[in-house]
């Protein structure tokens, strides 16, 4: 089969080696409904139409945690307290093009780990409208506001790994504004972060 007419492929990458400091604690751990965050991110990536998930997340958690009940799952391990959020994206898509030959028309899909409530038909409307044009950086929304997911094509990874993106991830949209698309999704889960004990307790 000929590039042009593969058919698209999106990986997915979770980062989750932050050290949660306002929270306290590992926000990761944290219970939501009958299950870790964590956990709960990872099962909807897990029955959603990706290709594969990578977490990036440090030694801590992944003690405290079984990531082998899911059949999509690679790990990356980021034990460096001092990293940010980009550098985990940068690692997931090492580990996410290793032993790979990408093709134009693959993507990344970018979904933190503190993302509770984001539902299956979330990941798989937006993995949708990518697929529609893969040109195009997709931006999951809710009520009108921006959040997560994000996927953008392989194409722009080295703009990801370039200094423009060294404070965060938030600038491959605002440089390439004419290139994204917003997909309206049903989940009050794509734009709420939890950070906080606050945060925490308004959701549980």
């Amino acid at each position: 089969m000929s590039e042009a007419n593969a058919p698209t492929r999106v990986f997915a990458i979770v980062p989750a080696a932050g050290r949660s400091r306002r929270m306290g604690r590992d926000k990761q751990l944290l219970d939501v409904g009958s299950q870790s965050m964590l956990a709960g991110v990872l099962d909807v990536l897990e029955r959603s139409c990706v290709c594969s998930v990578t977490l990036v997340t440090h030694s801590g958690i992944t003690a405290q945690i079984d990531t082998n009940q899911f059949a999509k799952l690679s790990v990356v391990i980021n034990d460096d307290e001092h990293s940010h959020m980009i550098d985990s994206v940068r690692m997931g898509i090492d580990a996410a093009c290793h032993g790979r030959k990408m093709a134009s028309s693959d993507g990344f899909l970018i979904l933190p780990a503190d993302q509770p409530g984001i539902d299956v038909a979330d990941i798989d409307r937006c993995v949708t409208v990518f697929s529609t044009d893969t040109t195009r950086i997709v931006i999951a929304t809710h009520g009108e506001r921006r959040g997560h997911p994000m996927i953008f094509p392989v194409s722009l990874e080295p703009f990801v790994r370039s200094d423009a993106c060294d404070g965060g991830l938030n600038a491959l949209p605002r440089s390439h504004a004419d290139r994204v698309a917003t997909v309206p999704c049903g989940s009050p889960g794509v734009t709420r972060d939890i950070d906080t004990p606050d945060d925490y307790e308004k959701l549980t």
